[in-house]
């Protein structure tokens, strides 16, 4: 009898096809719906390749599958994309218009606004007593679309299309408002119970204390407790991610839960319905997040699984997951918040299936029957699978979780590696620490003690992700750092900027302390900026406690007054140049507080000279020598009574003009050697590298 003829190298290809898709059906599903929520020729690809490939394995209904998953993303997308333009063709800048819906989100200064299934949802800022869930009609403005950030800056319109938010307008008034009953109104009353609880974690007159505000945004998710000092310890050690509820702290908890409950000896059939019951509170406790959300899913199939005796398999419970997330919710694809939740669960995965086979490090021989290990044995084979996996699946998930940090963020942590490996134990102990004060601190003998343990374990905690944050280069921006002849202008609202000239060079103008932190201090972090000297020239508390704040960012720099500067003017020297300072003629009135801005020339090593006339007067500029008028790069403003003509820096020989907001910016001839850029509020200008940055566009610099 003749042997079966061996199968060619297609038939063994589609044979292992097979097998794949039929121990994971969801993830072709899954390739098709990315691909059409991204767009693009991505989306007939990914929908034509997931919808073939099952036919040539006879898998049909996978095809089906796949089928009827990308027609409801299309659809759901279409529907999501004329309800958007419907709300843009509405947001015309200065005109009030009324609005409907519920509220989904309330936000610091001001609550998103969903219209219902399949419909945009729209941003409205300002002050209000609105609550999640209630049905509202309100008046409001349209706000202008937000340009692009620097890059590392908070990002506005990323964030809003991650959140699936259209528009953005300004409270007028609240017209009529009524309580509905929704899943929007379940999550308020979990955010209302959480709240109740932190009060037991942080009560009143300990909101400074750091190790309570870990302890709250650790165990509850109470981000909006801790401190900005607080939140930068963990950033900058690469562990931010314990301050968000995600797949970490539904994991604590279901393992902490489990334990309890065979403490109490009851039988896996009771307790696994107790455990997805708990966890599903817990999850609703802490805000619904999706993250919080994807973990719960993975969760109740295990668990279900478990209870049916059915095999679970990880990437079909991961893609499951992954589609219920996004075929309601299309655009939680562009959220890094869903891109480092799934990617980083899908690494931790791969991490853990390659330490379960890789062989034993210090542990016994991994030939060796367990059930002969001396006690030894078993102590040192366990705290060796331990170590494997702490440090495998640690280093698995920083390797996915930093080209997304690197793309969304535009930084990169060091030694987070390092810290998640050593926070390992300690965190597991800051959670059951919490848990037990949450449930016993009402017990007047023993509130003590678990509130005793629960804030020394987080102060460890916190004292660890210290010291690894203040390693060097623990967080390094990912931009090339800026160079000693770059220059920065970017807007800090209502007609405002700061300017920095060189590095180490002059920046001038921080903003007041929210700018500075919001705004100026990441600008100079992300831009790889160093401050020689801080220069001031608006006066008042407010900006005086921003140039504070900018000169304890950076000791090393010299923070300097308008008025400081005497008559005569004064220079310093960098490696980045000459910086000269014209101060007004003495004679000068300075009722104004613009009339008492220098002129700065900036002269580079290279001989390129830029002149910063800011708001200055035009006496000012025509009292310096005829020399020094002429620049190859003029920034200039508007002085409220003597203003610098455009036209006055043409005929002086600049050869590029930055006009700020408000500045006399006549048009230039087209026969010109100088060219205009015109600015606008929350515009941002870079020159990098012999290049000119605006808002996106590039072009050459003089």
């Amino acid at each position: 009898m003749e042997a079966p003829p061996e199968p060619g190298l297609l038939q063994r290809v589609l044979t292992g096809v097979r097998r794949g898709l039929l121990a994971s059906p969801l993830l072709l599903p899954l390739v098709a719906v990315v691909g059409v929520i991204w767009g693009g020729w991505i989306s007939w690809v990914a929908a034509a390749g997931s919808f073939v490939v099952p036919l040539l394995c006879r898998l049909w209904r996978i095809s089906l599958a796949v089928l009827l998953c990308a027609m409801v993303a299309w659809l759901h997308g279409k529907l999501l994309d004329e309800s958007a333009q419907q709300i843009c063709r509405l947001a015309v800048p200065g005109s009030a218009v009324t609005l409907e819906g519920t509220v989904e989100r309330k936000l610091s200064q001001g609550v998103v606004l969903g219209k219902g299934l399949c419909q945009a949802r729209v941003l409205v800022r300002g002050e209000n007593d609105l609550s999640v869930g209630e049905q509202v009609q309100l008046v409001a403005e349209a706000a202008p679309p937000r340009p692009p950030v620097l890059p590392g800056s908070f990002d506005v319109a990323r964030w809003m299309k991650g959140q699936g938010i259209a528009a953005e307008f300004y409270l007028i008034r609240v017209e009529s408002r009524r309580p509905t009953f929704s899943l929007h109104r379940l999550r308020a009353w979990g955010l209302t119970v959480r709240d109740s609880l932190a009060a037991r974690l942080m009560p009143p007159g300990t909101e400074a204390e750091r190790p309570r505000q870990v302890l709250c945004a650790l165990v509850l998710g109470a981000r909006e407790r801790a401190e900005e000092d607080t939140l930068d310890d963990f950033r900058r050690g690469g562990c931010l991610h314990a301050f968000a509820v995600s797949g970490l702290h539904v994991g604590l908890f279901s393992a902490i839960m489990m334990l309890l409950l065979r403490c109490f000896r009851l039988s896996p059939h009771l307790s696994r319905p107790l455990v997805i019951v708990g966890v599903g509170l817990y999850v609703l406790v802490t805000g619904a997040s999706v993250p919080a959300l994807r973990a719960y899913i993975l969760l109740l199939v295990l668990l279900g699984a478990l209870i049916l005796k059915r095999r679970c398999q990880p990437v079909n419970t991961w893609s499951f997951a992954a589609l219920l997330v996004l075929l309601p919710e299309p655009s939680q694809l562009f959220n890094a918040g869903f891109l480092l939740s799934f990617a980083v669960y899908a690494a931790l995965c791969v991490g853990l299936h390659y330490c379960l086979k890789e062989s034993a490090w210090f542990g016994p021989d991994s030939y060796i029957p367990p059930r002969i290990y001396t006690r030894g044995e078993r102590l040192a084979g366990s705290a060796d699978m331990w170590l494997r996996g702490v440090v495998i699946v640690s280093l698995s998930a920083w390797l996915i979780a930093t080209p997304i940090t690197v793309a969304c963020f535009h930084t990169f942590n060091t030694w987070s590696v390092l810290t998640n490996i050593v926070i390992t134990p300690v965190l597991p102990v800051v959670m059951c620490c919490g848990i037990l004060h949450l449930a016993l601190g009402w017990l007047p003998w023993v509130c003590g003690l678990t509130d005793w343990l629960a804030v020394k374990a987080a102060e460890i905690l916190l004292g660890v992700v210290a010291a690894f944050g203040a390693l060097p280069g623990a967080l390094l921006p990912a931009d090339a750092p800026a160079g000693a002849g770059d220059l920065l202008i970017s807007g800090t609202g209502f007609g405002q900027f700061f300017t920095v000239l060189g590095s180490p060079g002059l920046a001038i103008n921080p903003g007041n302390e929210a700018n500075v932190h919001f705004r100026t201090q990441p600008a100079f972090f992300h831009a790889g900026i160093e401050p020689a000297v801080i220069l001031r020239t608006r006066p008042g508390e407010s900006f005086a406690a921003g140039g504070k704040k900018l000169r304890d960012a950076y000791p090393d720099a010299r923070l300097l007054d308008a008025s400081e500067i005497p008559d005569c003017g004064i220079s310093f020297r960098t490696t980045a140049g000459i910086f000269s300072f014209y101060p007004p003629p003495a004679d000068y009135p300075r009722r104004l507080a613009d009339s008492r801005t220098p002129i700065i020339r900036w002269q580079q090593p290279d001989g390129r000279c830029v002149l910063y006339l800011g708001n200055a007067p035009a006496d000012a500029w025509l009292r310096m020598p005829l020399s020094a008028r002429k620049a190859d790069i003029a920034i200039v403003g508007k002085h409220p009574v003597y203003p610098i003509s455009v036209s006055d820096l043409v005929e002086a020989g600049s050869g590029l003009i930055i006009a700020l907001p408000g500045a006399d910016a006549a048009a230039i001839e087209p026969d010109s050697d100088s060219r205009l850029i015109r600015m606008r509020d929350d515009d941002d200008v870079q020159v990098k590298a012999g290049r000119i940055l605006l808002n996106g566009s590039t072009w050459s610099a003089p």
